[in-house]
């Protein structure tokens, strides 16, 4: 086959391959729009107008890394769209996959250290809590954690060789490699499996606890109130008013708990497709190219549904967070609606 021939039918796949995924790319492109002004605004409010709220500690830098990781690996896979199958920079490639696996890994490490951090507030009150000290290094930790392992992925992915059938013709695709470095491949694959399993059971375990004992309060605050209403007294305590402050508080505590509950399930919900389609590519070389037209468009859509969670969040924290939105109205409205 002449080199002429060969670049055609290769043009020819390919062209036929980004009109498959253009629904995909589309569906990128919005995430990075929502993603860049959603996270921006978390960053702005939460850093800046609401900055030494305790409570609220770590969702700037959360909005920070999903922020890094919407634009790196919505715009990573829009380019990988386009040349799925002749794709020819080897060190883009390695180095655009790692930061995208690093920031999706932070972002997850950083929702283990939220819900520890809720746990503590909620279910061990009287316990050690987290300090600022303890906050700072716990996102050191992270970092670290997610660096070292996402350290394979610059050696297990880079381009590799992709055949059609259909077409007679190789080409290049950046993914992992099937040919070089299997048993490191496999390795890393079981590492990563195994650690977002661990993460996963970790976050339903803590959330469950943290659920348990809310539901505890709420029901004992249901019992006192019904208590205190059958009871008429013409003087009110005085302690009357520090208890209703205090479960003010309390109700302020577990709501913004409940919000991190709801991020964790998001999370839960549209990374699990990715890992589905991580155990398959490892099992099998040609898993991509084995796959029809309108199936790979399926299985495309699964395999980016991660980026889901890093837009996600300015959503959730808009519809449960009061101090959020009134900052929101203040800002686009010049005036707090709610006042």
């Amino acid at each position: 086959m002449s080199n002429v021939s060969r670049d055609s039918l290769l043009d020819a796949w390919n062209q036929e391959l980004s009109r498959t995924l253009l629904p995909t790319s589309v569906f990128l492109i919005l995430c990075i729009v929502v993603g860049v002004v959603g996270n921006s605004l978390v960053i702005a409010i939460y850093g800046l107008k609401l900055r030494g709220a305790k409570e609220r500690y770590f969702i700037p830098y959360l909005a920070l890394v999903d922020l890094l990781a919407v634009c790196e690996t919505a715009g990573f896979n829009i380019s990988y769209n386009f040349r799925a199958v002749n794709y020819d920079n080897k060190e883009l490639c390695r180095w655009s996959t790692f930061f995208g696996f690093l920031t999706v890994i932070l972002s997850t490490f950083l929702l283990l250290v939220i819900a520890i951090q809720r746990y503590l507030k909620i279910c061990k009150p009287f316990a050690k809590q987290m300090t600022l000290k303890w906050k700072r290094m716990a996102m050191l930790c992270t970092f670290v954690g997610a660096a070292v392992i996402t350290a394979p992925i610059p050696v297990t992915y880079g381009l590799d060789p992709a055949y059609s059938e259909r077409f007679n013709v190789t080409g290049s695709a950046c993914r992992r490699l099937t040919q070089e470095y299997i048993s490191l491949s496999l390795f890393h694959t079981i590492i990563c499996n195994v650690g977002f399993a661990g993460i996963v059971s970790a976050l339903i375990i803590l959330y469950t606890q943290v659920g348990r004992t809310i539901y505890a309060q709420m029901e004992h605050w249901k019992t006192q109130e019904s208590s205190s209403n059958a009871i008429q007294m013409d003087n009110m305590p005085d302690g009357a008013n520090n208890s209703s402050i205090s479960k003010r508080k309390k109700r302020t505590m577990f709501k913004i708990t409940l919000m991190f509950m709801l991020i964790s399930v998001i999370f839960i919900i549209s990374f699990s497709p990715k890992v589905v389609i991580f155990i398959l590519e490892c099992l099998n070389g040609r898993f991509w190219d084995s796959l029809p037209p309108n199936t790979r468009l399926l299985f495309r859509f699964l395999d980016i549904t991660f980026v889901i969670n890093n837009i996600a969040n300015p959503f959730v924290y808009a519809f449960l967070d009061v101090k959020f939105s009134q900052q929101l109205r203040r800002t686009f409205c010049g005036h707090d609606l709610s006042a």
